[in-house]
């Protein structure tokens, strides 16, 4: 039952959005799932989760961390204030050039090969195809959020 003084409170999760909460889930997940081996003889793969867990605590690496974390809480409110949204967008953004910087010096690490096609020899995990899935539905969500909040004249609010 709803009463007087409940009207005039909103709701935590109101705004909340399950597909952007989702794809911040599935671009966390993508980042600490393996991406690559070196060959397949390599137990050791490049991910996220490698580069959190080292011994000197994945420095600059751990940015990502933050972006993801930053759109996960803007999920709980992006349907309905534009400003969670917009939050949610940049830091799908910034989450996309951490990893691509992640994932590009993890190439880079591995150093030069004779044959030309040598990255796609590499034993790839499921980890950066569920980053990329998790990111891009991340932007699109954001981006619904900003149109259909920024669109609505209960949320609109004048500068």
């Amino acid at each position: 039952m709803t009463t007087q003084k409940d009207l005039g409170r909103p709701r935590l999760t109101a705004g909340l959005d399950g597909a952007m909460l989702f794809a911040a889930l599935l671009a966390l997940a993508g980042y600490l799932l393996p991406w690559f081996r070196v060959s397949s003889g390599y137990s050791w793969s490049y991910s996220g989760w490698s580069y959190a867990s080292l011994s000197t605590g994945g420095g600059w690496t751990l940015i990502t961390f933050a972006f993801l974390l930053v759109a996960l809480v803007a999920a709980f409110w992006s349907r309905t204030v534009v400003a969670a949204a917009m939050t949610a967008l940049t830091a799908a953004i910034g989450t996309l050039v951490m990893a691509l910087a992640v994932v590009a010096a993890s190439f880079a690490n591995i150093g030069p090969r004779d044959n030309s096609n040598a990255v796609a020899e590499r034993p790839f995990g499921i980890g950066l195809p569920l980053l990329a899935i998790g990111v891009g539905l991340l932007i699109a969500t954001a981006c619904r959020d900003i149109a259909r909040a920024g669109s609505s004249p209960a949320t609109n609010v004048s500068d």
